[in-house]
């Protein structure tokens, strides 16, 4: 009876389970009953056994697909938040070029302030020992470049400190002027420019002029950081206090805005 090689081991050589079978009908014997299932044991143990790299690589695949996803959220995520790192460094930006705007216009209205506290200032110190010895002081003569700058100086009208209003000339110093009363108005017409300095804000009135001549029509000049604004008076017979306080109230509300 020709032998079989073994189903795990092909140097093993050993009988099948039907040459079993047939050795035990000639010899009238008869064979366990454990020897069938332990064969079909060893037949199933023979076989092979399926791959585990495919399970391995499905489940490594689906392993990766979440990953991918984590991964372009987080970019997502990043792209997000550096988009709204650069809204606020503008933010940011725009808000420091305000506060240094307002400083500045604030310091421009204390300069003006100082400059027109100085022109009420008298133009000459008195000497001590004169006025002890009762001598009249006299004024000392201003020369011509002195004499053009101060021409060329528009008259100042400016709210004080003690509520009322005050007219100073560059050349005349303080005038005794009643506002809206007919002097008021003719002094007006005698000027090309005036300074007004009120409550709520302040501005430059230059005459406009047709062809060269002077009109009776004015128009309110301010300049902050390099812009100009200007805005129309009217003629001079609507040139009072409380007319010209609504203008510098607009022209400075209309800074403050920007």
């Amino acid at each position: 009876m020709p032998l079989s090689a073994h189903p795990r081991d092909a140097r093993i050589k050993c009988l099948t389970a039907q040459q079993i079978e047939q050795l035990a009908v000639v010899h009238h014997r008869s064979l366990p009953s454990q020897l069938e299932p332990q064969t079909k044991q060893e037949v199933a143990s023979a076989q092979p056994a399926p791959r585990q790299e495919v399970l391995i690589s499905s489940s490594a695949s689906q392993q990766e697909a979440p990953l991918s996803q984590k991964l372009s959220l987080l970019e997502t995520r990043i792209a997000q938040l550096s988009e709204q790192v650069a809204h606020l460094t503008l933010a940011l930006l725009k808000a420091r070029e305000r506060t240094v705007e307002r400083r500045l216009s604030d310091l421009e209205m204390v300069v003006q302030e100082l400059a027109g506290m100085l022109s009420l200032s008298p133009p000459l110190p008195v000497r001590l020992e004169q006025q002890a010895e009762g001598k009249p002081v006299a004024a000392r003569p201003l020369i011509e470049a002195e004499l053009r700058a101060r021409s060329r100086m528009p008259p100042l009208i400016e709210y004080s400190a003690q509520g009322t209003y005050v007219v100073v000339s560059s050349l005349e110093g303080e005038l005794s002027l009643m506002p809206a009363s007919r002097e008021w108005f003719d002094w007006l017409a005698t000027l090309s420019s005036f300074r007004f300095v009120g409550q709520s804000g302040r501005f430059t009135a230059y005459c406009e002029t047709n062809h060269g001549k002077p009109t009776r029509g004015w128009i309110a000049h301010r300049s902050l950081h390099g812009r100009h604004y200007k805005h129309w008076l009217g003629v001079t017979d609507r040139l009072t206090i409380d007319h010209l306080e609504q203008m510098a109230a607009r022209l400075q509300s209309r800074l403050t805005t920007l």
